[in-house]
């Protein structure tokens, strides 16, 4: 045993610190990217836009999801070549930076612009978890990677209570992205100065490789179907934050409500989704190292369909921070398990890249939600766009359940 743990400290001999300091980082870095986030439609509107508020802002998120679609490989083959702690700071520091330039916004066009530069160094949680799983004893990326995110989701949680509070200070609600911005550059001084990395890099040079690199992946088992399911969480996950935004102001509109009452329940629905996932995840860690991830992707899916089943029904403030709850709790460790399972299948060497496409699908997911929200809201209704997501997510289970008793023969 003291040999094994003593391998261990030789092999991997930054994890124990980058336990510490990387779930902080995150932390500030979650709380700085989502003082601002959830309120992004309240922004737009009060940059002039009345009448499609919903397509107005799933176009402009559907722009700043496909670049970061687009630039996420580029990153991940640039961390197999040069290392991925250098990935972390270009991620925290260049939303910092850009996040500056924010309230300088003018107009809705000036705004959808500046959205773009954050979006080209978008991904700062998966970089560091890219991070973790190269520097991290096998047996025990489930629960360090766990932590990480819990750090990220417990600044989720507290990002739109804190937003909700300061946006009454300013009179132009953009101007919190201020405040956002000191807190990602605090973040990324913590990881320049405290975490460490031994380089796992891939041999010869880094070579712009976009369709090849993928197309080389996708011929591994079970990758493209990983990508898949990652996709179509996704689409429920982080892309339905706006998504649920939107729906919140429907339902508050009808209710008459002012904008302070507004205020409230939108950073109610985007806090319980982070603060169920918070209590889950360290105890989904714990269970992702003892049963496997190919078991836990199998519950965190069903989950998924289960709590998303309340949206096509319910029709008060309180039933949707209920249902939003109830999803962080009983999903929260599906990106955890995407991650564990793309490590073990992909090959020698490409790890970074290979989680770098499946976040490239992911931020593309992000970004097909709001505008496809956008274009089915007005005609028929975010109800049937949430029971598309629902036959989405059912069917993406049922192939990886039918490849995997397929294997099993």
């Amino acid at each position: 045993m003291s040999s094994h743990i003593s391998d261990d400290e030789q092999r991997y001999p930054y994890w124990r610190s980058n336990r510490r300091v990387l779930p902080l980082a995150n932390l500030i870095c979650g709380l700085g990217f989502n003082l601002a986030w959830p309120f992004v439609p309240l922004m737009v509107r009060g940059l002039g836009v009345r009448e499609n508020l919903e397509t107005w802002v799933g176009n402009m998120l559907m722009v700043f999801y496909i670049v970061s679609f687009v630039v996420s490989p580029l990153w991940g083959g640039i961390a197999d070549h040069y290392g991925r702690k250098l990935m972390v700071l270009r991620a925290m520091l260049g939303i910092g930076i850009s996040m500056l330039l924010m309230p300088f916004a003018g107009s809705p066009l000036m705004f959808a612009a500046l959205l773009m530069l954050i979006a080209v160094f978008n991904g700062f949680t998966p970089a560091g978890v890219s991070l973790l799983v190269a520097n991290t004893p096998p047996n025990r990326i489930g629960s360090v990677v766990a932590l990480a995110q819990t750090g990220g989701l417990v600044g989720q949680a507290l990002g739109p209570a804190l937003g909700a509070m300061l946006i009454a200070l300013f009179d132009h609600q953009h101007r919190i992205f201020w405040v956002s911005a000191a807190l990602m550059l605090s973040g990324g001084m913590l990881v320049a100065l405290f975490v460490g990395e031994v380089k796992h890099l891939a041999a010869g040079p880094w070579r712009v490789r976009w369709i090849g690199g993928l197309r080389d992946l996708l011929a591994v088992p079970r990758i493209g179907l990983l990508y898949l399911l990652g996709f179509l969480f996704m689409i429920m996950w982080y892309g339905g934050v706006t998504v649920i935004t939107v729906f919140m102001m429907q339902i508050m509109e009808v209710r008459g409500a002012d904008a302070a009452e507004e205020a409230f329940w939108v950073g109610g629905a985007a806090m319980a989704m982070a603060v169920g996932t918070v209590i889950a995840l360290p105890f989904w860690g714990r269970i992702l190292d003892r049963i496997g991830p190919a078991r836990v992707l199998v519950y965190a899916s069903i989950a998924t369909i289960v709590t998303h089943l309340p949206l096509l029904f319910i029709d008060t403030p309180l039933q949707v921070v209920i249902a939003r709850a109830a999803f962080g709790l009983s999903a929260a460790a599906m990106p955890t398990a995407i991650v564990q399972l793309i490590r073990m299948h992909a090959p020698p060497g490409t790890d970074a890249r290979a989680i770098s496409y499946s976040t490239a699908f992911q931020f593309f997911a992000m970004g097909i939600a709001p505008f496809a929200a956008g274009l089915i809201g007005p005609l028929l209704g975010l109800r049937f766009y949430f029971a598309l997501t629902i036959l989405g997510m059912a069917g993406g289970l049922l192939l990886w359940l039918r490849a995997v008793r397929a294997e099993t023969r």
